[in-house]
């Protein structure tokens, strides 16, 4: 048998990763992505689209850490099948039931559990059948399921929001996630390497912790939290900001599925080049973040210009950072990178529930142009504390053969 790492097993492995990844992320991208349907349907605002979105991250956020220990248990395998099956339910479930902004919030929340599971999993998964020299690619493959879950919301737009409605959407996007869990095929339950996160010696296993000090993954926490600000501010009111800009709704669903090609182009040409930069990823991590403020502050300045001139530049940084972010969980903790990714995605889902909650009030006091602001100094928060805490991340991480 080929090693998953290799071959059709390369294939089948980051194609499987990738697919659960759009799944468990679909729920709050379709809110987003209609939320002008959902919007009049449901006689809400703003604020109450950007508490739906951050529903779904609340859940993650509580539950990161336990899954990423469930996960190391349970296998990776079995860890993508439950979350794409936990995401097929809660999207049936949403498009039958949600017929209130109180059922909708609830039932998005519920998806968050299959996004806290899928993505510790997908790590493992990749750490168990890739080699550390296609880490890079198969992590911006896998990761691309987010702007993928992004470019499917925006199809919903004319596709089906406009047509036979929004909560139609849910229901297709749930049966396609029941679907995903047919194809995750199997890779080694390989253990841990001997050591510091491997098996003991005697009778009971050592539990797998991270390679990495505590203290310096909760850097990395805070400051891809900040990042994360912004990149679901980005997913959550694109299309609403773009709408007050002057664009056609339509239109702006077009340019959502443009901004996630782009996105998910970056992805994958950062993930290839990780492999052979001599760049740590931390450091890139670093730049990306600078960029994206940059982008945030040409949308805020509210020109429809501008927001075609920024919209590349916020998609390939915004959406495209997560493959890299995961990476540096893969390469400096290979002893347990399930357990270091669960602690690390607790700022990202901590950052996804505050971006959208805190993007829309400030929209509702204020404007879209404010809220852009805050995307910007938020990114550049980020920027500056991993540029910081790289240095010190680097040199602790164990060498990769």
């Amino acid at each position: 048998m080929r090693s998953p790492g290799h071959g059709a097993g390369f294939a089948a492995l980051v194609t499987a990763t990738l697919l659960v990844t759009a799944a468990a992320n679909l729920s709050p991208m379709l809110v987003s992505a209609l939320a002008v349907q959902i919007q009049d349907d449901l006689g809400i605002g703003e604020a109450e689209i950007g508490m739906t979105v951050s529903a779904f991250f609340f859940v993650g956020a509580l539950t990161s850490a336990l899954a990423g220990r469930t996960v190391e248990r349970i296998g990776p395998a079995t860890g993508l099948r439950l979350s794409a099956a936990a995401a097929g339910a809660a999207l049936v479930v949403a498009g039958a039931l949600g017929r209130s902004w109180p059922a909708l919030i609830i039932l998005v929340g519920l998806a968050g559990l299959a996004n806290s599971l899928g993505q510790p999993a997908a790590n493992l998964y990749v750490a168990r059948g890739v080699s550390s020299r296609r880490q890079g690619l198969a992590l911006g493959i896998q990761k691309s399921g987010t702007p993928a879950a992004s470019l499917l919301a925006g199809l919903a737009i004319p596709a089906v929001g406009l047509t036979i409605g929004w909560s139609w959407a849910f229901v297709l996007g749930g049966l396609l996630a029941f679907g995903v869990t047919l194809g995750v095929p199997a890779v080694g339950r390989r253990p841990p390497a001997p050591g510091r996160g491997g098996a003991a010696t005697g009778r009971r296993p050592v539990r797998p912790r991270p390679d990495v000090a505590v203290r310096l993954l909760i850097a990395v926490t805070c400051s891809t939290g900040l990042a994360a600000m912004g990149s679901m501010a980005l997913g959550s009111f694109f299309v609403l900001s773009s709408v007050e800009a002057g664009v056609d709704e339509a239109a702006a669903g077009i340019l959502l599925m443009a901004g996630s090609v782009v996105g998910i182009a970056s992805r994958l040409a950062l993930g290839a080049g990780a492999d052979r930069a001599p760049l740590s990823p931390f450091h890139m991590l670093a730049a990306m973040f600078a960029v994206a403020a940059l982008a945030f502050a040409g949308l805020s300045t509210g020109s429809e210009a501008m927001l075609y001139a920024a919209t590349p530049f916020a998609f390939a940084t915004s959406f495209a950072w997560p493959g890299l972010f995961h990476l540096a969980m893969v390469r400096s903790n290979p002893s347990a990178p399930g357990a270091a990714t669960g602690i690390t995605l607790t700022g990202n889902f901590a950052g996804a529930v505050c971006g959208p909650l805190m993007f829309g009030l400030l929209v509702e006091a204020t404007s879209y142009g404010w809220a852009w602001g805050f995307a910007a100094i938020t990114s550049g928060a980020a920027a500056a504390l991993m540029a910081a805490t790289s240095r010190l991340v680097a040199p602790a991480a164990p060498s990769m053969a």
